[in-house]
Formats: C-alpha cells, structure tokens, sequence
C-alpha cells in the first residue's frame, strides 16, 4: 500500500504503526505537532518509504489544503489512521470549555474533515482504507474521563454513515475501540495510581495491559488488503475486560 497518511506520529500507538506498516514495505506520509528525534531516525533508515511533516491539526480551517498539498506532493491517500491524540483528566465541576473543545476538536472534528477531504475523487487510491481510534472510557464509568469519553463516542457515532458513503467511492473505515495500552498517555494516569489502585486496573485485565505492539497489528490488519470484506465496524481490543468473570 502507497501513502498511508499517519497523525501522530511520534506517539506510542501511531510510531507503532509507522514501524509495522514499513516493515510490511508500505510507503508512510507522518504528521505529528513535533516530531520526535526516535521517528526522525525511522525517517533515515527509510529515505523513499517515511515521509515526516510538522503541522498543527487542530487548525482545521487549512486541513483540506493540508490534504490538497501532499497529494499534489506525494499521489493519493492509500491509507489513513489518526492517531494523534490527548486525554485531560478532571472531575465534572472542574471540567474546562477550553479542554472540551480541544478534546472534541481533535478526537472528533480532524478527522472528520481530513476524511472529507480525503474522500474527493482525486485525493484516493482504489482500495483506500481508513482506521479511526476511540476507547474503552466512551462505554464506561471512567471517572474523570468525561470530556475525552465524550469525544470517542462522537466518532463511533460518525462511522455507520461514513461508512455508508465511502463504500460508494470504494473506501472502507473502521474503528478500533482500545482499552489502556502502554503509552506515554496511559502513562499519564496510570503512574498517578497507587499501589491497590494498580493493583485493581490489572486485576481488570485477564489477558493484560495492552502493548503498543497489540493496538499496531490490529490497525495495520484492517488497513491491508487481507482485511477487503470488513468495513462499518468497530472492533473492540481490552484484554479480556468485557468478559472478565465478575
């Protein structure tokens, strides 16, 4: 697969993929805020397969032009996965508009847009694939979560008729809902628990905390060919929590 657009990508997840997908002789165009000295290394080993860009995507009034710029640079979008991503935990009473917005602006409203614009004739491959994340918190009691939660239940919501759509123009979409992975954004909260509060989280987990490995197989798997006949679909990844014995 040629062009498969990344954000995020010096985060966990999202420079999981970039490796897997490069690995798999995929061709990569990466976005991220700031880019990472450890992907900048990715980029060296792969002059002609990894292609990095600094931009802010939570400037979502030039993210057509963004799209417009690299497929006149690059050819069209073969694959695309939004990765970039943030949780800003807080009580109810001390939730912040600001944070809201943020939060719903970048989980919800970039790739919206970026998908719509992707979605122009010119702007895709045949055989495009698009795989969106939201998370374990959006369907349940994750305390303090809210905002973030609010948000990743804003693009399940987007899929069935975005799916409905793109199937039109031989696209597929897909979601892939993630309980906790070892990120440095887990790591976030996690490493704010304490000893009994840790001790609960993996106790939750048969099959474990996830590895960034276990998010990045299951991305790359829906974005590749061998995943042709699913789209519309959110697969749920959370170690075993939903049927854990209670």
């Amino acid at each position: 697969m040629q062009n498969v657009l990344i954000t995020g990508v010096s985060g966990g997840i999202g420079k999981g993929v970039v490796e897997k997908l490069l690995a798999s002789g995929c061709s990569v165009i990466g976005l991220d805020r700031a880019i990472r000295d450890e992907v900048r290394a990715i980029a060296e080993q792969y002059p002609e397969k990894l292609f990095l860009q600094e931009c802010d995507l939570m400037d979502v009034d030039h993210l057509q032009y963004l799209i417009k710029n690299l497929v006149a640079e690059y050819g069209p979008v073969g694959g695309f996965v939004h990765c970039a991503g943030f949780d800003k935990m807080a009580p109810l009473h001390l939730t912040k508009v600001e944070d809201i917005e943020n939060l719903w602006r970048l989980h919800a409203l970039v790739p919206m847009v970026m998908i719509a614009a992707i979605s122009k004739k010119k702007n895709h491959a045949e055989g495009t694939s698009i795989v969106l994340i939201s998370s374990q918190s959006a369907h349940e009691g994750a305390m303090g979560h809210t905002a973030y939660a609010a948000a990743k239940g804003a693009i399940e919501g987007y899929l069935a008729p975005a799916a409905a759509e793109l199937m039109e123009k031989g696209i597929r979409i897909n979601e892939v809902c993630f309980a906790p992975v070892k990120t440095p954004m887990a790591a976030g909260w996690m490493d704010k628990l304490n000893e009994e509060g840790m001790k609960k989280l993996l106790e939750s987990y048969p099959l474990g905390i996830g590895e960034i490995s276990d998010a990045s197989n299951l991305i790359c798997f829906l974005l590749l060919e061998e995943s042709r006949w699913i789209s519309g679909q959110i697969i749920t990844a959370d170690g075993g929590h939903s049927v854990r014995k209670v």
